[in-house]
């Protein structure tokens, strides 16, 4: 038996703003840039080939823009993954995210700067903030992360 949140997020998949499906579960010399690899820590990455994910937010880590995805793992906060992980299956933009500008199917050409936000205006404006909020499981921040979340899921 299915339980509800996943019959909800299936039946919406195909309403959803930007998603992508994840084509490489792991970051290596052979995918990243050296920096990338020292960021990941050998880390086991909480993706699956094959599965499709929401974009929630866009960020650039050394000079790379990653994608803001609540993993299969760590559901209750989204982590960030480099986008070259993905490829891209819906490229409209949320009517919930303010100020970007670029090509989504070119990541490298979005205009963000290093550790700049792409997404809703509280979570863009604040950057880290937002984030070590979430981390922290400020219940505000949760309830407007979520908010957005269902938002975006609706779309």
């Amino acid at each position: 038996m299915r339980n509800l949140e996943t019959e909800f997020l299936t039946n919406l998949k195909f309403k959803t703003k930007v998603r992508v499906e994840c084509i490489c579960d792991y970051v290596s010399l052979e995918n990243s840039p050296l920096s990338i690899v020292k960021w990941a820590n050998n880390t086991e990455l909480e993706i699956t080939v094959g599965k499709t994910y929401i974009v929630l937010a866009m960020t650039k880590f050394f000079g790379v823009v990653h994608y803001y995805i609540i993993s299969d793992v760590s559901d209750a906060y989204p982590l960030a993954f480099p986008h070259y992980l993905f490829k891209l299956i819906d490229k409209k933009i949320s009517e919930c995210w303010i100020d970007f500008t670029g090509d989504v199917e070119k990541p490298e050409s979005i205009t963000i700067e290093e550790g700049d936000v792409i997404s809703f205006r509280e979570w863009s404006m604040t950057k880290d903030l937002f984030y070590g909020n979430i981390i922290e499981e400020d219940a505000d921040t949760l309830r407007l992360l979520y908010s957005y979340r269902d938002k975006m899921l609706r779309e």
